[in-house]
């Protein structure tokens, strides 16, 4: 496998372009891209659907913070954090950065094959281009995770992107059948802090830097957040640090104080201590013993 990749001033961003020597059938689902990027103000970023040499691909693309702007044909969209377009190449559309925007930071992912067809025609069927969804949905998880994957080198060879396509694809079916379950009672500023969490979990973040992302104050944003997620800020930033400490400890070789540290904790005892209120065992006994479930 190659991949062509672009390193953007910190490690979690970066472009992947997938191409393997072994070929699989036009017809069968695969990943042709995939990346993570982050615009500032003064950053040129413009496609043109009818332009591009891609053609026989079709984009998923989600905003994670700020906003980018896409045009159909005569309609306009203002795509905000927790919404992900989607698009097929060819065709009548243009997707950018405008310039009074103060960022847009956004995942993609491209993906090729008949099967990818029918299902982002089925998603505008029963959505439009533009589909609101949860940063903390199955949906966006597992494309964090693929992205993790890719980043970690773990996607070998073209029968396991394949293979990662095809669980995307029916990720999408799942979230879409279930759309009006999955999006119901989460405000817009309680994607962001979903996002935040989700895109900086890793980092030594504070609840007031959460909350700050909201935009509501500390003390509303608590409230709004333990309503509509039905646990407190914390309790969910542990929740996901946990959660991937479990991958990292069952995936890796990594110490335990390692994972620890690429997970948020610069304690690796404190880890140690709410792993095990987490999980049941200690960090240890969870990657020595098989039956345990993370």
């Amino acid at each position: 496998m190659s991949f062509t990749y672009r390193q953007k001033h910190v490690k979690d961003y970066g472009t992947y372009g997938f191409r393997f020597q072994d070929v699989l059938p036009n017809d069968v689902a695969n990943i042709f891209s995939l990346g993570r990027e982050e615009k500032m103000p003064g950053a040129v970023y413009d496609w043109d659907g009818l332009k591009r040499k891609d053609v026989g691909t079709y984009v998923f693309q989600y905003t994670l913070s700020g906003s980018g702007r896409l045009e159909i044909a005569d309609k306009s969209y203002n795509v905000k954090a927790g919404e992900a377009f989607i698009l097929e190449i060819p065709s009548n559309h243009r997707y950018y950065f405008p310039k009074d925007t103060e960022g847009w930071e956004f995942m993609f992912i491209t993906l090729v094959g008949r099967e990818a067809a029918d299902c982002w025609r089925f998603m505008k069927e029963q959505s439009g281009p533009v589909l609101k969804v949860p940063p903390n949905s199955k949906l966006i998880q597992f494309l964090l995770k693929i992205y993790q994957d890719t980043y970690d080198q773990k996607i070998t060879d073209a029968y396991f992107a394949s293979a990662k396509a095809y669980e995307f694809i029916m990720e999408c079916y799942r979230f879409v059948r279930n759309i009006e379950k999955a999006t119901k009672d989460i405000s817009l500023q309680i994607m962001k802090a979903l996002s935040f969490i989700q895109t900086h979990y890793h980092e030594p973040i504070t609840l007031d830097e959460i909350a700050a992302v909201s935009g509501f104050s500390r003390y509303y944003f608590i409230k709004q957040f333990q309503h509509q997620i039905n646990m407190t800020p914390v309790q969910y930033l542990t929740k996901i640090r946990i959660q991937k400490s479990a991958e990292l400890l069952r995936s890796t070789s990594s110490s335990v104080t390692d994972v620890a540290a690429q997970v948020g904790y610069a304690n690796a005892n404190y880890f140690n201590k709410v792993f095990r209120k987490v999980v049941g065992v200690s960090a240890g006994m969870f990657r020595d013993s098989k039956d345990v479930v993370g």
